[in-house]
């Protein structure tokens, strides 16, 4: 038991990341297919999605994933610019994905009949190939870059 509570510690940042990044991905469908079914086409509904996910997204990865330290406006701010210009970055990524997908492979056209309707399963996989890509991006650009620790801070914290 105690070399898997030390297991979970050692890696506890990580899983964490991985356990906010699938319900910050949750977040994003929810919002992306309610955004579909108001007829939207998918580049303005992977935008306002991607909006919802990183409001969403900043929260959780500050306050309990990288458990930020950044405090006062000045440095709060310098923060969610670095979160949201690496976002940017990552919607970038996911909308060049997207255009793949559904205007290269017209994966769109892929549907599935169940239930007595058809799903847009060439449009799921597509957007869950681009979420995949997306999450590993963001925890590379969180890690090094925004939620970045000082090497003091950090040792202090893996002592604990």
């Amino acid at each position: 038991m105690h070399k898997l509570r030390s297991l979970l510690q050692k890696h506890r940042e990580f899983l964490l990341y991985i356990v906010f990044g699938v319900l910050t991905t949750v977040v994003n469908y929810i919002v992306y297919f309610l955004c579909k079914a108001l007829e939207l086409s998918y580049s303005p509904a992977t935008v306002i999605a991607w909006i919802a996910a990183v409001v969403f997204a900043y929260i959780v990865n500050r306050i309990w994933v990288f458990q930020s330290r950044a405090s006062g406006a000045r440095a709060i701010a310098r923060e969610a610019v670095l979160f949201v210009g690496a976002r940017l970055f990552s919607l970038v990524l996911e909308l060049a994905v997207m255009f793949v997908g559904m205007d290269l492979l017209h994966a769109g056209s892929f549907v599935l009949a169940a239930f007595g309707r058809t799903l847009p399963a060439g449009e799921f996989l597509t957007k869950t190939a681009a979420q995949v890509i997306v999450v590993l991006t963001n925890y590379v650009f969180s890690k090094l870059v925004i939620f970045r620790r000082k090497a003091s801070e950090a040792n202090s914290q893996q002592k604990k």
